[in-house]
């Protein structure tokens, strides 16, 4: 793969960091494009492609159909076949059914139910604190959109509240879709594994560990975190509880290990 494969982004996305995370894992370079929230509809637009199609990776940086891998279970689906026995992600369908099975239950899970139920609450109480989001959705991003979200972040923050159709209710209740999510895993992980599925690194132990990232604010996590210091007392508990707990434990011992740095 040419070093100018390029990677669109939204910014502080789970989805983003699971599909930098396993292009690390299969050592396929690429330049990352990262953009703020709003920001990235118009860049993935420009590449034509849907608002919720990322992370996109651009293979040479050609904007061709050919040349597109949409989201994480495609680059997954792409590279996994590709890769040397003991970088594979996935269990063979054919041979591991079971652990396949597993995984792919594990990882739809974490990424769907609970992955959106930590994008709701993280996004409805950080966004009410520019100083604990802001580095979240500016590191990195083109000069216009800093500009942009330093100026209009009330507008941006509307604009989001009313696209993921976030107030008090949803934060709540996606609350406490997490701590079932963590419960769930917790019990899987109450035998002592090492992994979730058999004995070795699977596309389900990425899955988890970045989908639950944000809520242990888990160190290696690329999509720049808030700083804890700069939460409400509240949310500060949440990060404190969760990351006590087996499954917290679990993700941050996943970026420790498996996480390049």
């Amino acid at each position: 793969m040419a070093a100018d494969n390029l990677l669109i982004t939204l910014l502080p996305s789970t989805d983003v960091d699971l599909g930098r995370w396993m292009l690390e894992h299969y050592e396929v370079p690429f330049t990352e494009r990262p953009h703020a929230p709003i920001f990235h509809v118009l860049a993935l637009k420009s590449w034509g492609v849907g608002a919720d199609e990322y992370p996109l990776f651009v293979v040479d940086g050609k904007n061709t159909d050919a040349n597109k891998i949409i989201a994480d279970p495609n680059i997954l689906a792409h590279f996994d076949p590709l890769a040397t026995a003991d970088k594979r992600l996935r269990p063979d369908e054919t041979t591991e059914p079971d652990l396949f099975k597993q995984m792919d239950e594990l990882q739809h899970f974490v990424r769907h139910d609970v992955g959106n139920a930590v994008v709701a609450w993280s996004y409805f109480n950080l966004l009410q604190y520019k100083s604990a989001v802001w580095s979240s959705i500016t590191t990195g991003v083109p000069w216009y959109e800093k500009l942009t979200c330093l100026v209009a972040f009330r507008v941006i923050k509307a604009l989001m509240y009313k696209g993921l159709k976030l107030d008090q209710q949803v934060s709540d209740d996606a609350l406490k879709t997490i701590y079932a999510g963590f419960d769930k895993y917790d019990a899987l992980l109450a035998d002592g594994r090492e992994f979730l599925v058999g004995d070795r690194l699977t596309y389900a132990d990425l899955a988890v560990a970045a989908s639950l990232g944000p809520m242990v604010l888990a160190q290696g996590y690329q999509g720049f975190l808030p700083n804890q210091a700069a939460c409400p007392a509240y949310m500060r508990e949440v990060y404190r509880e969760l990351r006590q707990r087996p499954t917290g434990l679990f993700v941050q011992r996943m970026y420790d290990q498996h996480r390049n740095r």
